[in-house]
């Protein structure tokens, strides 16, 4: 190589480099990213006390991390990379069949299934009500045969079989009806929850579990598409920018007489079935009830049964269901509800209690203990 030619491969170096610097510094840091669904670092105020505790140190690094000029596409780079040297898996999430985002199911050791069963069981010990429990299969599972190869994916069936074997409550079988329509549109290929459809689907197993007549799916005239730009969570983490987004749908409008009571903050507030200006925003799953919220309270104008729902956020598409079908419905998450559970059952008399969650959460959800309180 020649002495001109070295040159001018150290300029184009030092002009990237510097490049990248003098960006860095121009462009003004951003608060959040769309992409990640992530708030992102603001650079931290210094002080030596800060310094010499390696906190500053921790931020700054966190700060440079985030805030690169193009993170965006950097992290979008790095996924298609990977693609290209056969490698069909990013941060964890795997690139499918069919555009379908998936993170394999890594099955926890039976004793903590024994302990967070346990848990229920205790719920059922302390109430009158009749007590339900439903595992939510996730798309690992019922879309197992749209993973790559090899991926590790351990069995979320033989994980509800052994939690079921141990539950003293009524147990729901939801996985049965799941296998039965795989081949729907029952899961969003970018996001872990189930779609409205899934959502179905499950509110037909509880029916079945309950009691209860199923309606036919095509007795829903309201079904509508409300967005066809969702992407969700696992988008998020994977870095696979370019697949295409999902479609939100729902089945349910709000009747009449539907008084919703939300406490996002502990003071009760006019809550929503669906709020509608989450569709502006990225998490657009939050539409239904509004996110996540410690507890609501749904009077719905209609006769029937009181039911309390523990749940995590696939059920906030599956309540629009169960509006015809009873009087009141609470609902009551774990993760920021802290007061004794059956304490609150005892205080409304509830007729029916349903546990639900979806496996993984069930699985590592260290909040759980709560439901024996």
């Amino acid at each position: 190589m020649s002495k001109k030619a070295m040159w001018v491969e150290v300029l184009i170096f030092l002009l990237f480099i510097f490049g990248f610097f003098l960006a860095n510094l121009i462009v003004p840091d951003r608060k959040m990213s769309e992409q990640e669904n992530k708030t992102l670092q603001q650079l931290p105020k210094f002080s030596f006390e800060r310094l010499f505790d390696k906190t500053f140190t921790k931020e700054f690094e966190d700060y440079t991390s985030d805030q690169f000029v193009l993170r965006d596409q950097w992290i979008s780079l790095k996924a298609a990379s990977e693609l290209a040297l056969g490698k069909k898996e990013n941060n964890d999430v795997s690139y499918g069949k069919e555009q379908t985002l998936i993170e394999g199911f890594d099955a926890p050791d039976n004793s903590v299934l024994d302990t967070n069963t346990s848990y229920v069981n205790q719920l059922v010990q302390n109430t009158h009500a009749d007590v339900y429990f439903a595992l939510i299969p996730e798309k690992s599972e019922i879309w197992a045969d749209r993973l790559p190869a090899y991926t590790p994916n351990d069995s979320q069936a033989d994980f509800i079989e052994y939690c079921y074997g141990l539950s003293q409550a009524n147990n729901v079988d939801i996985l049965s009806v799941m296998r039965e329509h795989a081949d729907e549109y029952i899961y969003y290929r970018t996001d872990h929850h189930w779609t409205s459809l899934g959502a179905y689907y499950g509110f037909s197993a509880l029916c079945q579990a309950m009691g209860i007549d199923v309606p036919e799916l095509d007795s829903y005239a309201d079904r509508h598409i409300v967005s066809d730009s969702f992407y969700g969570t696992t988008w998020s983490e994977s870095g696979f920018s370019w697949v295409k987004p999902d479609e939100m749908e729902t089945f349910v409008n709000a009747p009449e007489g539907l008084k919703i009571t939300s406490y996002p903050q502990g003071e009760p507030l006019d809550g929503k079935l669906y709020d509608e200006s989450k569709l502006a925003v990225k998490d657009k799953y939050s539409m239904f009830m509004g996110g996540n919220c410690p507890l609501h309270e749904i009077v719905t104008g209609n006769d029937g049964p009181s039911l309390l729902i523990i749940r995590d956020s696939y059920t906030d598409s599956l309540i629009p269901f169960l509006l015809e079908n009873f009087s009141e419905i609470h609902v009551i998450d774990v993760r920021y509800y802290r007061m004794s559970i059956a304490d609150y059952i005892a205080e409304h008399d509830f007729d029916n209690v349903l546990v639900a969650y979806s496996v993984s959460t069930f699985a590592t959800d260290p909040n759980l203990f709560l439901l024996g309180r």
